[in-house]
Parts: structure tokens; sequence; C-alpha cells
């Protein structure tokens, strides 16, 4: 596929709908957005482009759930050690996208969606306990910056890490919300400066944020309406599928 094809009807049409599902997921459980957005467009377009497309919809999506959230921003500022190592590991990380076949990329990024949809089903998580330790926060930082520079995957092992201090819906929102913004910040720039974005990406990119929002505002109402038990049950039954496509298709 080349750069004009991405504009296409067909293309744009297709993505709005992963986007609006991205959209949905996001809002019903606060993380999981590039989970499903990322493979999801990489099975049409390739994963650098669908790297650079995600930018803006997870960006402004991330700015609505900051907002949403930012009374807990006393209680997060225990969590802040973890963010300086997370950009440090993208930094290191990005350069190796570079590197990567495309292939390697695709079942790097499935194999990681399924360690993930793992260790949450089977409840694998550390025993952690309040107030958390510096060392652990900085380490799960520098490694999802790691994996977020190589693959965009962000919440491995971090969401395990946050999960397992058993933290507040709310707070957990806020901590994960500016995990995504800074990552995201980074990987665009990233992004920019390897030649991956251009014009247009970032015409796609603004595009796909409408149904990003609406499908935000969706997963919200569903949050309200489905136990929380049943929502992460569904998404990751998604997550699994999407992430066994990823490796066979990088593995043919």
């Amino acid at each position: 596929m080349t750069a004009s094809d991405i504009l296409t009807p067909e293309t744009l049409l297709l993505l709005a709908a992963i986007y609006l599902l991205g959209g949905t997921v996001k809002g019903a459980a606060a993380f999981g957005q590039p989970l499903v957005t990322i493979p999801l467009s990489s099975f049409v377009l390739p994963v650098p482009a669908a790297l650079a497309i995600s930018t803006v919809p997870v960006f402004v999506s991330n700015i609505v759930q900051l907002v949403q959230n930012r009374h807990e921003w006393r209680d997060a500022t225990h969590y802040w050690i973890f963010y300086l190592p997370l950009a440090a590991g993208m930094v290191v990380g990005l350069q190796a996208l570079a590197r990567v076949d495309q292939a390697v990329l695709l079942v790097l990024i499935g194999a990681l969606i399924l360690v993930f949809v793992t260790t949450q089903s089977l409840g694998l998580r550390p025993a952690l306990t309040h107030p958390p330790a510096r060392g652990i926060l900085a380490g799960s930082g520098l490694l999802s910056g790691l994996a977020a520079g190589t693959t965009s995957f962000v919440g491995f092992p971090s969401l395990l890490v946050f999960t397992a201090y058993g933290l507040e819906r709310r707070l957990f929102a806020l901590i994960t919300s500016v995990m995504f913004l800074m990552s995201t910040a980074i990987l665009s720039g990233g992004l920019t400066v390897l030649g991956y974005y251009n014009r247009e990406e970032l015409v796609a990119a603004s595009l796909c944020t409408l149904p990003s929002i609406g499908g935000q505002m969706i997963g919200q109402r569903l949050r309200n309406r489905v136990s929380e038990k049943q929502l992460r049950a569904l998404i990751y039954v998604l997550l699994s599928g999407v992430a066994v496509g990823l490796i066979v298709r990088g593995l043919r």
C-alpha cells in the first residue's frame, strides 16, 4: 500500500470503524485503545503507518480521560517516578523500530498482547503493597518504554504493576492517561524523525479522532451498565483474537 492509498474512502471507512471500536474499549476499561486500533489497522496498513495514525486519536482520548479524572492528582504523585524511565526507554526503543522487519514487529506485538491478556486473565500479579516502591515503578517504566518504542505496546508490564496495586478506578484512569499521553507524544516525534509521519497519516489520524471520541462516550455508558468483570472478559477475548491474527500474519 502506498501513502495515497491511506486516504481512499474504503480505507478511511475501515479506519473509522476500527477507531470507533477502540474508543469504546477505552471508555469502558480506561485503557486498551491502541491495543485494539494499532493491531487491527496493521491488517490493512504497514505497521509504521498504523502507529502514526494512532497518535492523534489516542492523544485526544487520553486528554479527555485526564480531564475527567484530574481530581485524583494528589494520590497520583506517588507514581511520577514511573514516567522518566518510560521516556528514556521509548527513545531507545524507537531506534530499534527503524531496524526491525515488519513481520517481526507483527509477531512481537501479538506476543506481547497475548502475554498481557494471559497475566490479566489468570490474575498473575506480583504481590505489591502501598506505598509503591520507587524501584518497581522505575523498572516497569523502563521496560514499558522499551516495548512501546519498538512495538507501540506500552501496556506491559506497566498495566500489570498498576493493577497489582489495586488502584481505585479513577486513579488508575488518571495514571494511565498520563502514561499514554507521554508515550504518544514521544512516539509521534520519533515517527516524524524517522520519516513515517507524513501528510497522509496526519489527515487520516485527524479523521479518526471523531469516531474515537464517539466510541469513548459509548464505552463510558457501557461501563455503567455492565459489570467490570464482563467488560474485561469481552476485551480480553477481542485482544486475544487480534493477537493471534497478528502472529499468524507475521509468520507467513
